[in-house]
């Protein structure tokens, strides 16, 4: 494809010169072949920004049971789409394929009245924290973009150990897919 832009630009090229001068001024085009130019050459631009096919990544994994947590990382073990396989329901962690930016979403509902103190981690750090307070089964959505690098780890973790309980039976939830 590289090979057709570079060949239809030289035409362009070619062909502007041919025909005379293009009367672009203040910043305006007032020539057909002068847009085409400019439109190839973004064009040129972004497939050197964009890399090659793009694999398919995307999950969806519920929480199955009430888990009662206690400072561990919580399992969606549930799993309703993981193409690609990236997301472990053993681990509760969505591990990166390739570079890229993932849009990653969790709904954490508290069990009956109680509450959730969780944290989103990436590659072990803190990246954000969540909480649903003490109203009967309340609830928290987050949606995050993250810029990931092939192999970063994003994984959800309760981050008391107060023994709280997940609402779970298809309730609370964590998704992602790349863009």
């Amino acid at each position: 494809m590289k090979v057709s832009i570079e060949l239809i630009l030289a035409f362009l090229t070619t062909s502007g010169s041919v025909s005379g001068d293009c009367n672009a001024g203040n910043g305006k085009t007032t020539c057909i072949t002068e847009d085409l130019l400019q439109m190839f050459i973004r064009v040129t631009r972004q497939s050197d920004i964009i890399p090659g096919p793009k694999e398919r990544t995307a999950f969806l994994a519920f929480v199955k049971n009430h888990p009662t947590l206690s400072n561990n990382v919580i399992k969606f073990d549930d799993v309703e789409t993981n193409i690609g396989n990236h997301y472990n329901p053993t681990t509760g962690v969505f591990t990166a394929p390739i570079n890229g930016l993932y849009v990653l979403s969790s709904m954490i509902m508290a069990y009956a009245s109680t509450t959730i103190n969780y944290e989103w981690r990436k590659n072990d750090a803190v990246f954000s924290n969540g909480y649903t307070d003490k109203t009967h089964s309340s609830s928290q959505s987050q949606t995050f973009i993250f810029e990931l690098k092939k192999g970063d780890r994003i994984y959800i973790k309760h981050r008391t150990s107060s023994g709280e309980k997940l609402h779970g039976g298809r309730f609370s939830y964590f998704s992602g897919y790349l863009l």
